[in-house]
């Protein structure tokens, strides 16, 4: 780690996180960076002490990765990851992941906190809660998933929420719901293995599902665009992947 703004960790990539081409899984990707944004958030004094032991809860609004090239089983990355200028009760978080010596993955975050009783928005200064931004940060924003007129329906699947997708938050953590497209839109072996890695991925997650929760899973594509929506009475979460 060359400051402490800066969090960096060399990871080996094993047999686990990777699909049956051997390469990283789009959900732990996202795992990876997510648990560097734990673990640097706690290095700058931000532990649970403050956050969980009150009932506050860390959850993700939007985030994003910028995808060259996906490591492999048994690849060594590395990944950096530094905290952004505060956006109101938003906290942006930015990664970069490198594989001999060149960045091949670029993420972005928005992270805040919510009452764990009432599931509400906080503002983290009436906590007294604060992250230090590395100075000169990127100033960036996650836009929202849109489902374009006349994006072509591909897919539609009725699921429920398994107690495996739960995390310590309560609801199905988000990176689940790579899982989730993956198994549903991966069943035929042949296609799976054709399968090529998205140029970028953005998404958006607007509320909880939560155990035992109905929802349905649409895909709908758009160009070079495959749109994942999950919903039920309403809007749960809308992934875009673009190739």
């Amino acid at each position: 780690m060359s400051d402490n703004l800066v969090y960096e960790k060399k990871i080996l990539i094993r047999s686990e996180q990777v699909d049956m081409s051997r390469r990283l899984r789009i959900s732990e990707l996202f795992r990876i960076m997510e648990e560097a944004s734990i673990a640097h958030t706690e290095e700058l004094g931000c532990t649970r002490h403050k956050t969980l032991d009150r009932g506050l809860l860390w959850v993700i609004a939007r985030q994003s990765a910028e995808i060259s090239e996906l490591p492999y089983y048994d690849d060594e990355i590395v990944i950096r990851s530094w905290q952004g200028n505060m956006l109101q009760m938003f906290f942006p978080r930015i990664y970069e992941i490198y594989k001999e010596g060149r960045c091949i993955i670029r993420g972005y975050a928005f992270w805040t906190l919510i009452d764990e009783e009432s599931r509400d928005l906080v503002m983290p200064e009436d906590y007294d809660i604060s992250i230090p931004s590395r100075p000169d940060s990127e100033e960036f924003y996650l836009q929202a998933v849109v489902i374009p007129k006349g994006a072509e329906p591909v897919m539609s699947r009725d699921l429920r929420v398994r107690f495996s997708q739960v995390d310590i938050n309560g609801h199905m953590n988000n990176t689940r719901y790579f899982d989730i497209i993956d198994d549903v839109t991966k069943e035929d072996p042949a296609k799976a293995a054709q399968e090529t890695v998205p140029k970028s991925i953005l998404a958006n997650y607007v509320s909880e599902l939560t155990l035992g929760e109905n929802f349905t899973l649409n895909e709908y594509s758009s160009g070079n665009d495959r749109i994942f929506e999950g919903t039920d009475s309403k809007n749960k979460f809308r992934i875009k992947f673009s190739y």
